[in-house]
């Protein structure tokens, strides 16, 4: 049996309390698999101590329904004309935003190229420390490394994330998911944030390079010490609408230098 590499690499999930090994996944996922075939025990060699921190908790709403959103739980922040911004509390330590936002002067794909340039983002982000790709898994699919600065009071504090891209005819699509990682174990003096996701949907108003897009961000982030909800939402509702117009800066730099990235586009089956 030949097991794909994007199926089994990070096969340690959290089930019932507990940690699932590379094996165990496999063995539920992929029926009928030969446990000696040599790109399995490849494979399981390559993934021990790689696994997801937690579930991932980003839903699907992409548009704003206020109906829909309040239903869910969702409590509107900040309204503006080109910026929404919505919370909701997960647990006493976790809170989720929801973002709708739009710009006429970049495209779909500027404003994407401004989200997964991590050379450029060193330089126009104040807040990284380090960030930068260390495992291209596949196509549309690799590991990040991340290190950011916090205020004074809290230690700085790093991320190990896995990043996959994924783009149809309507939409460009940017998932971000906390991982455990063999080759990044935790440091020194930076507090490794375990609880992380988002979902970046970047729709085109007409075509990916021309100008005129909207976008949804949804994301959540636990700090690791407590931080009163108050606090933490009014560092939301300012940082965030800062941290959208420097990406919309970035993303207007990256239209006028060229150099442009799109996701692979997936296989398609040729008929029969």
């Amino acid at each position: 049996a030949v097991v794909s590499t994007q199926s089994a690499h990070y096969g340690r999930e959290q089930q019932q309390g507990r940690k699932k090994g590379v094996l165990e996944y496999i063995e539920a996922e992929v029926p009928g698999f030969d446990k000696e075939d040599p790109q399995l025990r490849d494979i399981i060699s390559q993934t021990q101590g790689t696994y997801y921190n937690d579930d991932f908790l980003v839903d699907d709403i992409t548009v704003e329904d206020e109906t829909l959103l309040t239903s869910q739980g969702w409590i509107r922040d900040i309204h503006q004309p080109r910026l929404s911004i919505w919370r909701k509390h997960l647990d006493s330590n976790l809170s989720m935003y929801k973002l709708f936002g739009s710009f006429d002067s970049i495209s779909a794909v500027e404003f994407y190229n401004a989200q997964i340039n991590d050379q450029y983002r060193v330089q126009w982000d104040d807040s990284v420390i380090s960030l930068y790709v260390f495992d291209n898994v596949a196509n549309n699919r690799e590991v990040v490394y991340w290190a950011t600065k916090f205020p004074l009071f809290l230690s700085n504090r790093d991320y190990v994330f896995e990043r996959t891209h994924l783009m149809d005819r309507e939409k460009i699509i940017l998932n971000n998911r906390s991982i455990t990682h063999k080759d990044r174990p935790e440091v020194p003096k930076v507090v490794r944030v375990l609880r992380y996701g988002s979902r970046l949907v970047i729709f085109p108003k007409e075509d990916f390079h021309q100008k005129g897009m909207r976008y949804v961000l949804t994301y959540y982030d636990d700090f690791g010490v407590p931080v009163p909800k108050q606090i933490k939402d009014r560092l939301a509702n300012i940082k965030i609408p800062e941290f959208i117009d420097k990406v919309h800066e970035a993303a207007l730099f990256l239209g006028q230098s060229g150099k442009l990235f799109m996701p692979t586009p997936p296989e398609t089956k040729k008929p029969k």
